[in-house]
């Protein structure tokens, strides 16, 4: 019997086909159908959302729809869909298979290979050659190569031209005179400090091309404060900043002005009571030891009153402790300053019993960011804090 899986692989093996070349391609209606479903998958990566049937979007929209009343289309853009946009097929259950399967003929196994479907791009009219590759295939192809050059990093040979910037960057991320803001791609330009894994970078160069999908793509050089550079894409250090990245923004330092006037205040407003920042004075080497240890908390009384009695206190680790600063507010209530806070400072709450107790108000955060913090509770400005980084992360209204 005729083995005919093996009978085509020994003539495309055949030396005599080494010169063979395909004729130039034409487009099919299965390349229309994969480049149109490259063109939703961008704009779902661009919008987070599907096109919608609106005049500006209507052409991706039936694109989208005719594409879903086909389950045979759906099945032939699904090794495409890298977001995972295409429903699911719906699983059935298998009949099992008889143990026993009887030889196929010389004519099955023909018609098996004839409809294997690696061939299903060839359809009834497409012109193509027995060696030709549909245009999709090719582009994913490239694609992949392109994909496959990846921008190490390597020595920066001219690194003293970038030094001083960092150190400035460095010293104004402790000051306050800078913050991390959670990545955005508008904050990635030429001239701009980001933070990717942990690391500063500064975006030197930019020779800015489109993809194959038409987006803006292209070649950078970046700069790491480590002494290093790499020439990686634009849509790969994008993609990295995307997942735990942080754009570094120019913010002045607030001053105790500017923030009072954060608040007009009318007779309608009234005085809520006082946030406190408190340091320990316990001797206790567990304690004492601890640096950047605060207490933050609110008070409706005299902050003097209310530590009247701290070294018996549990909640101030049974020591006298030192007041490093209090704010005066206006409108906010007690119980939801105090959610905020423990929710922020979550990660760095510190982690002690005393007496029998565990004080809840206690963090292990520099001062510096705690007055950041204090400031943007009250103005209302959404934010989370990197332990690793140290640093406040302002994040936009809907994150």
């Amino acid at each position: 019997m005729i083995n005919w899986e093996k009978e085509l692989e020994k003539i495309f093996d055949d030396p005599l086909l080494a010169d063979v070349t395909a004729p130039r391609k034409r487009i099919t209606s299965s390349d229309r159908l994969v480049a149109g479903f490259q063109e939703i998958l961008a704009f779902y990566e661009t919008n987070g959302r599907l096109p919608e049937d609106t005049p500006a979007e209507a052409s991706l929209f039936h694109k989208w729809t005719g594409l879903l009343k086909s389950e045979k289309k759906i099945e032939r853009c699904r090794p495409f869909d890298d977001l995972g946009i295409l429903p699911q097929p719906v699983q059935t259950v298998e009949e099992p298979q008889a143990e026993y399967q009887r030889e196929l003929t010389e004519e099955e196994q023909l018609e098996a290979i004839l409809h294997d479907p690696l061939l299903a791009d060839i359809e009834d009219g497409a012109d193509l050659g027995l060696f030709d590759v549909p245009e999709y295939m090719r582009q994913r192809l490239d694609a992949r190569k392109e994909a496959e050059y990846i921008g190490k990093r390597r020595p920066c040979e001219d690194f003293d031209r970038y030094a001083d910037g960092f150190k400035e960057i460095q010293q104004g991320l402790k000051s306050g005179k800078y913050r991390l803001v959670k990545f955005s791609e508008t904050n990635l330009k030429v001239g701009r400090y980001f933070v990717e894994q942990g690391v500063i970078g500064y975006l030197a160069a930019f020779v800015e091309d489109k993809n194959n999908l038409g987006r803006v793509d292209g070649r950078t050089r970046a700069i790491y404060e480590n002494g290093s550079e790499a020439d990686i894409k634009f849509r790969t250090i994008t993609k990295n900043l995307s997942v735990d990245g942080y754009s570094i923004m120019d913010c002045s330092e607030m001053t105790t002005e500017e923030f009072e006037q954060c608040f007009t205040l009318t007779d309608n407003d009234v005085e809520s009571g006082t946030i406190y920042v408190l340091r320990s004075k316990s001797t206790r080497p567990e304690i004492a030891g601890i640096k950047d240890l605060y207490k933050i908390g609110f008070t409706v009384t005299s902050v003097e009153s209310r530590i009247a009695n701290a070294k018996n206190e549990p909640t101030y680790l049974c020591a006298d402790v030192e007041v490093v600063a209090t704010w005066k507010v206006y409108n906010v209530k007690s119980s939801t300053f105090e959610a905020l806070i423990h929710k922020l400072f979550a990660s760095v709450q510190l982690q002690v019993i005393v007496d029998g107790r565990r004080p809840k108000e206690w963090f292990i955060v520099p001062f510096k960011i705690i007055e950041q913090a204090v400031v943007g509770i009250i103005k209302g400005e959404p934010m989370m804090y990197d332990p690793q980084l140290r640093q406040l992360i302002m994040l936009k209204p809907n994150q």
